[in-house]
């Protein structure tokens, strides 16, 4: 069977060799960010999931939230008085699971469910995949893949190598990695960072 005539997940999926294009046993899943249709690579935190759904987390996105489970330290307790006054009021409303109260200390009891290792978004040409491919610049690796021969190939991959972002092709019977994607390098910690995994992990684990 062509390639063409299968999912963009399934012809990412045999795209290369386990752990090259993507972790050895990374999951394969698709979803919807930012109204862009995405295939990704994605690993389970098992833990963190189990323990979820025996406190009965569900949805983790509001910022504020966020915002507050990031500046407590994982598993540390941490004197209620020591928060703000706005903090303390966004704690009296955190979502089952997410923290533990004892006495005048509160512990952070939630963490990222899962990781998400690689974006690859379809397209029909490589200017519009790639704009769109950008939007997960912050978040994880990102590669566009092309459903037809590539048009001004040697300037797609060079532009390919100038952003990071990989670039695979459909030929007939398979899946043909033009440029690898940059490994990402998570700078810095933030809400946003947050968000767009719990979001992910919302989409990915209701298929």
């Amino acid at each position: 069977m062509a390639v063409a005539a299968r999912g963009p997940a399934e012809a990412i999926s045999g795209a290369a060799a386990p752990g090259t294009l993507f972790p050895r046993g990374a999951d394969i899943g698709v979803l919807n960010m930012f109204g862009i249709d995405a295939v990704v690579a994605y690993s389970e935190n098992e833990d963190e999931i189990e323990r979820r759904t025996r406190a009965g987390t569900r949805e983790l996105t509001n910022p504020r939230a966020l915002d507050l489970l990031m500046n407590l330290p994982h598993g540390e307790p941490v004197p209620v008085t020591s928060l703000s006054d706005t903090e303390q009021r966004v704690l009296r409303r955190m979502p089952a699971g997410t923290v533990a109260r004892h006495d005048n200390v509160v512990v952070r009891e939630a963490t990222h469910p899962i990781r998400v290792d690689l974006a690859v978004v379809p397209g029909k040409g490589w200017a519009s995949a790639k704009e769109k491919a950008e939007w997960f610049t912050p978040f994880c690796a990102r590669a566009v893949l092309i459903d037809r021969p590539l048009r001004r190939r040697h300037d797609a991959v060079m532009e390919a190598e100038f952003y990071g972002i990989g670039l695979l092709v459909v030929t007939s019977n398979d899946v043909e990695v033009v440029v690898p994607p940059r490994p990402f390098v998570r700078r810095r910690h933030t809400v946003a960072g947050w968000r767009f995994v719990e979001e992910a992990y919302q989409q990915l684990s209701s298929r």
